[in-house]
């Protein structure tokens, strides 16, 4: 009888080794994409949330520059605030906070008695007080943009403080009639020391009134007449974010520095202004950050309002 041997065949060592080093390499490439694929996505989400804020400003802007009232008051108020824009950035910075000031008509409502209505509004358009609060500096990345309005109800009593309203029983023809009390109404708006808009929402539902969007960084808002510049046919804008970009030798950088420069651009149109020298147009160049902070640097975006004759 014939007798075969009969042997159990295995991998050798270097079989082992070979396919361990395969599986390590496919493992890794598997982590590889997991973590780029979680990454797309996370900057995905993150670039959906800022236009989603994005479009909300610019539709809010385009209905309320559509009604702009030129026989009433638009101001406009440029700073350069000194701040970090993130908690961990290394150093300081400068950073444009631009704000306006104008009349609009629609169809507005009162926050507070919800039957209050007026189809004129005072409109505060920019950075709320807590976020321009130089005692408590905020990155800039965490800052909030505020709308701020205030209807125009001649006839109704106001309430007695400490209460806060969104109406006033000032009539429209009498603020157009009163320059000075309106610039000082514009002023305190203005002023992060007097402007007061609280964005506790847990504390108070009514107070997300005048909260627009959150994480809204640099605005810098600039106005033209319609005027071409010569040596390449644009448009001429005028404000404090041309000011800069123009190379003037009497403005430097202000990073690092202990103590802010006071650069501050003002400009406004008034009733006494004919209608042919108000702005042809406003241009609002803003940075919009998303809540996670995963887009570091942000997205910087600019919308241009063309003003109606």
């Amino acid at each position: 009888m014939n007798y075969k041997l009969r042997t159990n065949k295995a991998f050798t060592l270097i079989e082992l080794v070979v396919a361990v080093a395969l599986l390590t390499m496919v493992i890794s490439f598997s982590g590889v994409i997991f973590k780029v694929s979680i990454n797309a996505y996370r900057a995905s989400s993150a670039n959906a949330e800022i236009m989603r804020n994005l479009r909300a400003i610019t539709d809010q802007l385009n209905r309320d520059f559509k009604g702009l009232r030129k026989d009433g008051y638009l101001m406009l108020y440029s700073e350069l605030v000194l701040r970090k824009q993130f908690n961990d950035s290394p150093s300081f910075k400068d950073f444009e906070a631009d704000r306006i000031y104008y009349f609009t008509t629609g169809d507005f409502q009162s926050w507070f008695p919800p039957y209050y209505r007026s189809n004129i509004a005072r409109v505060y358009f920019g950075h709320d007080s807590i976020s321009l609060n130089p005692l408590n500096p905020i990155p800039i990345s965490q800052w909030n943009l505020a709308r701020d309005v205030e209807l125009i109800t001649p006839g109704i009593l106001l309430p007695p403080p400490p209460a806060v309203v969104d109406y006033n029983d000032i009539s429209y023809a009498e603020r157009k009639t009163y320059l000075v009390s309106t610039r000082t109404d514009a002023n305190s708006l203005f002023d992060p020391n007097t402007f007061r808009i609280p964005i506790d929402i847990q504390a108070d539902p009514n107070s997300v009134r005048s909260l627009m969007c959150q994480n809204v960084g640099e605005i810098i808002i600039e106005w033209t007449d319609g005027t071409i510049y010569p040596l390449d046919n644009s448009l001429n804008w005028f404000g404090l974010g041309m000011w800069r970009k123009s190379g003037d030798p009497n403005y430097s950088s202000i990073e690092d520095l202990p103590v802010l420069p006071n650069f501050i651009y003002r400009a406004s149109w008034t009733p006494a202004v004919p209608k042919e020298y108000w702005p042809q147009a406003l241009k609002f160049t803003f940075t919009l950050y998303d809540s996670k902070g995963i887009l570091e640097k942000g997205r910087t975006f600019t919308h241009i309002v063309y003003l109606e004759e």
